[in-house]
């Protein structure tokens, strides 16, 4: 397989699934975050402990020049330990020309008329792989990917799966049994003011308490000084 990113997926893929999270912001940034999970018993069947599978391959994925403005992270627990892939677009067309990105859809259409934007991929490159590729184990022809897109603009069209009209997250899940060979959406010119402030508040929820402290202390500290002067000033 010459597609290094699926490559390296399919060494420690096996029984495990991806988890793909796009954000796309209403200035067509795009935040980038996949999950990677291993079962414990994929590395328990090779011959490292788990720190060294977890930063074996870690490091293995940013040998790649490609993938150096990328970063991961791993987390890890007694069933389960996954790889974190995270990069930041200015735009819907810098992400579209990502090497994960073609690594995954190949290319995509994009199309801008007056105030609303569509975004069409070529088929994915995991459905390609599937009949054609050797390298593809038949436990590997069994994972699932999940891919999640949560928008800051309403969507008007769209072939997803399922959606989250709360969150509005968009999600298609692509596996063996996957009958559709892209993904297509079209955003329009209407903000979804709610989900971009609650998203701000997630992402930022520490600064805002540690904020919010401070603020709350000088209140209640410039409230006391005002009562203590208050008191000293009067006449008995």
């Amino acid at each position: 397989m010459k597609k290094i990113f699926i490559l390296i997926l399919l060494i420690f893929l096996t029984g495990c699934d991806v988890k793909y999270n796009l954000t796309i912001t209403n200035k067509e940034e795009v935040k980038e975050k996949f999950y990677v999970y291993i079962d414990s018993k994929t590395i328990q069947n090779s011959s490292m402990s788990k720190n060294e599978y977890l930063d074996y391959y870690s490091h293995l994925y940013l040998q790649n020049t490609g993938y150096k403005n990328y970063k991961v992270d791993t987390k890890s627990d007694d069933k389960l330990s996954s790889f974190i892939i995270t990069r930041e677009y200015s735009n819907l067309d810098d992400y579209a020309s990502s090497i994960s990105f073609k690594n995954m859809f190949n290319n995509a259409n994009i199309e801008r008329i007056g105030n609303y934007t569509s975004f069409q991929t070529s088929k994915n490159q995991f459905l390609e792989n599937i009949n054609n590729d050797e390298l593809i184990s038949e436990d590997s022809k069994n994972n699932t990917y999940t891919i999640n897109i949560k928008f800051y603009n309403e969507v008007v069209n769209h072939n997803a799966d399922k959606v989250d009209e709360k969150n509005n997250i968009y999600t298609w899940v692509i596996n063996k049994d996957t009958t559709k060979d892209n993904l297509y959406f079209k955003i329009g010119p209407k903000v979804r003011y709610d989900v971009m402030i609650f998203d701000y508040i997630q992402n930022n929820l520490i600064s805002i308490i540690v904020i919010s402290g401070i603020i709350l202390f000088m209140l209640i500290t410039s409230l006391y000084i005002y009562i203590k002067i208050k008191k000293n000033n009067e006449i008995d």
